[in-house]
C-alpha cells in the first residue's frame, strides 16, 4: 500500500500553512524559521524526510472519519512539535568545546514561537481538562526519560522498545485523532503500534549515523549491539575498525535486522486496522535487510575470492 501518494497534496498545503505562519513571526526568527523547516520540508531536494511526522495524522483516516481540516491541522500542529523537538536535539548534541556564548540564543526563540503554535492547534480541539493533554504529559515525560536514561539503561539490550520514548511526541499525531473520532478504546492498541514502529525507525537512524554518534558519543543501537555482541563494558568507546569487522566482516548488521524482522512480527499481531503505518513500518524493514543483504552478497565475494571487494573491505578497516 502506498503511504505517501494519496496525501502529498494535503502534506503541500500543510508546508504551504506552515510557512505562512512562520513568516509571520518577528524577524530575523521568521527567515530563520522558514530556512530550519526547509531542512525537513517532504518536496527539499535533499531535507532529512520525517515522513512519520507529517503523516501520522492522515493515516489515521484508516480508523477516523473526521473533516479533512482536523487532519491538515493536527499535521501541522505535529509539524511544528518536530521542529520545537528537533531544536532541544541539536542543543543537547552540541559538544561543550563546540559551544560559544550564546551561539543558541535565536534557536532558543524560535523554538518557544514553534512549541507556541504547536500548543495552539492543539488547544483549538481540546480544551484544557480534556484527556489528550493527560496523554500530552504522558509523552513529554516518556520523551524526558528517553533522552536523558537511554544511555545510562542501555535500553536495546535489556528493553528495546523503551527506544520509542525519544521520539514519543510523534504518537499526538494518533491519539488526537482517535479522540477527536470517540475511538478512545482505540488508543492503547495504536500506542503499541506506534512504539513498535518507532523502534524500528531509530534503528534505521542509527545503522544510517553510527558513524556520527560514535564521533558524538550519542548512544546508538547497533553500536549497543556491537558492544553485547563482544562482550564489550557499556563504557568501552568502539573504533571505527571494530564496527567496520562487526558489520563488514562479521555478522553483526544480519542479527539487527533480524531484531527489526521480529518486530513487524509482533506489531502485525496487534489488532489495529491501520494499513498505512504497517506498510511504512514494512518499508523500513525492506530497507535494512537490504543493505544487510548487500553487505553479505560482498562478504561471500569476498569470501569466493572476489579481489575488489577484498580491496574495498580493507579500505573499511
Amino acid at each position: 500500500m502506498d503511504w505517501f501518494k494519496p496525501y502529498e497534496k494535503d502534506l503541500a498545503d500543510v508546508f504551504a500553512e506552515c510557512g505562512a505562519r512562520i513568516a509571520n513571526f518577528p524577524p530575523p526568527l521568521n527567515q530563520i524559521g522558514l530556512q530550519y523547516m526547509q531542512k525537513f520540508d517532504v518536496f527539499q531536494q535533499g531535507s532529512a524526510k520525517n515522513y512519520i511526522c507529517y503523516l501520522l495524522p492522515f493515516w489515521m483516516k484508516d480508523l477516523t472519519i473526521l473533516p479533512s481540516s482536523v487532519y491538515h491541522s493536527l499535521s501541522t500542529a505535529n509539524i511544528f512539535g518536530m521542529l520545537y523537538f528537533f531544536i532541544q536535539d541539536d542543543i543537547m548534541d552540541t559538544l561543550p568545546d563546540h559551544y560559544t556564548p550564546g551561539m543558541w540564543k535565536n534557536q532558543l526563540a524560535l523554538a518557544n514561537l514553534l512549541h507556541a503554535e504547536f500548543i495552539s492547534i492543539y488547544l483549538q480541539f481540546f480544551p484544557a481538562e480534556t484527556p489528550f493533554w493527560t496523554y500530552y504529559r504522558t509523552y513529554i515525560q516518556e520523551w524526558s526519560e528517553g533522552v536523558i536514561y537511554e544511555s545510562q539503561h542501555d535500553y536495546f539490550q535489556h528493553d528495546p522498545i523503551q527506544i520509542a520514548k525519544k521520539a514519543a511526541p510523534v504518537k499526538l499525531g494518533s491519539t488526537a485523532a482517535l479522540l477527536l473520532a470517540d475511538r478512545h478504546d482505540l488508543v492503547p492498541a495504536a500506542t503499541d503500534l506506534m512504539n513498535h514502529v518507532l523502534l524500528t525507525l531509530q534503528m534505521m537512524d542509527d545503522w544510517a549515523d553510527w558513524e556520527q554518534d560514535l564521533s558524538d558519543g550519542s548512544y546508538n543501537c547497533l553500536l549497543s549491539l556491537i558492544k553485547s555482541e563482544y562482550n564489550l563494558p557499556r563504557s568501552h568507546t568502539l573504533s571505527i575498525e571494530e564496527v567496520h569487522r562487526a558489520v563488514y566482516l562479521h555478522e553483526s548488521l544480519n542479527h539487527y535486522v533480524s531484531i527489526a524482522s521480529a518486530t513487524h512480527l509482533k506489531l502485525l499481531s496487534i489488532n489495529l486496522d491501520a494499513p498505512h503505518v504497517i506498510s511504512f513500518h514494512e518499508m523500513l524493514v525492506d530497507e535494512l535487510i537490504s543493505e544487510a543483504g548487500n553487505i553479505e552478497n560482498g562478504r561471500k565475494m569476498l569470501e569466493h575470492g572476489g579481489l575488489n571487494y577484498y580491496l574495498s573491505s580493507l579500505n573499511k578497516i
